[in-house]
């Protein structure tokens, strides 16, 4: 999409939020992007990479919404390719405070219009199995410390933040998801991981709300619905993406091997683990992220 916001009406908050955002941020010269990692796992000492960097507090910038003022924008070059790199949000913006569904994904369409053409989201999730056994292994199924490429997901997370978005100039009213996981990106990365021995495999992702952990049925009846993994508060950003026009990367750090009783600590635990498989696949990808840019801008 452009990289310029275009009029937008007066009545759509979520165009006026990004435009004064955007307006914001380049009087603090932040370079525009050609993607924006959003991870929610695998942040770590990414920002350390990061060579001609600039960090913001989202707090002081006109527009940005409650959810992501805690947070700190990470302008810079990963290994000379131009990325935003910011901490996914977690929860769902659905207090007392009446905040509207696009908010909790609002740094994607401030990436868009700053430029970006790609997101590339990393998240923890529990791996699924067609019913619980002993062994997930002997199941087919994911194993704890696997990455898992999103090749496709599922949306049961009873939500999206393309409400209320008829009139906004952002996107289409019924933005096209189906081509929302971008291919190229995908083999890239599973090759890359190949090369730096990790392990990492294609899988369909369930995308529910949380915070929970699911039952034991709940995962049976989200295998049995075709997916491999399951990840909460992912739905959001992929919906965004797919307005905004982003070609989407999303890798999920398997924190669980989704069969009989899963315990936070351990999950927790897990996810922490794989930061350092998730930043070195990261930094590996950026000449790949480079190509896809450039093909992206191509197709115009």
């Amino acid at each position: 999409m452009s990289s310029e916001p275009t009029t937008s009406p007066a009545g759509v908050p979520l165009d006026l939020a990004v435009r004064g955002a955007w307006r914001d941020l380049q009087g603090r010269d932040v370079e525009r992007p050609q993607s924006l990692l959003l991870l929610g796992t695998g942040v770590g000492l990414l920002p350390k990479r990061l060579s001609s960097a600039t960090t913001v507090s989202l707090s002081s910038v006109e527009g940005v919404p409650a959810a992501w003022r805690g947070a700190r924008l990470h302008s810079g070059l990963l290994q000379g390719h131009r990325t935003w790199l910011l901490e996914d949000a977690t929860g769902e913006p659905k207090d007392a405070s009446g905040a509207a569904a696009w908010e909790r994904a609002f740094p994607v369409w401030l990436a868009a219009v700053a430029g970006a053409r790609l997101l590339v989201h990393a998240s923890a999730g529990s791996a699924l199995v067609p019913e619980p056994t002993a062994d997930a292994d002997e199941a087919g199924g994911l194993r704890a410390g696997q990455l898992a490429l999103a090749c496709d997901h599922l949306n049961l997370s009873g939500g999206t933040p393309l409400l209320g978005l008829g009139e906004s100039t952002l996107g289409p009213l019924f933005p096209d998801v189906s081509r929302l996981h971008h291919p190229g990106l995908r083999r890239a990365a599973k090759r890359r991981a190949a090369k730096s021995g990790i392990d990492a495999a294609e899988a369909v992702v369930a995308c529910t709300a949380g915070p929970s952990v699911e039952t034991a049925a709940e995962k049976t009846y989200l295998a049995r619905a075709g997916a491999d993994v399951v990840v909460q508060g992912l739905a959001a950003p992929l919906l965004a993406a797919a307005h905004a026009g982003l070609a989407t990367l999303a890798i999920v750090a398997v924190a669980d091997r989704g069969a009989g009783p899963a315990r936070l600590r351990d999950i927790v635990a897990a996810a922490g683990a794989a930061e350092a498989a998730l930043e070195e696949l990261l930094v590996a990808l950026s000449p790949d992220l480079d190509a896809a840019y450039a093909e992206l801008e191509a197709q115009g």
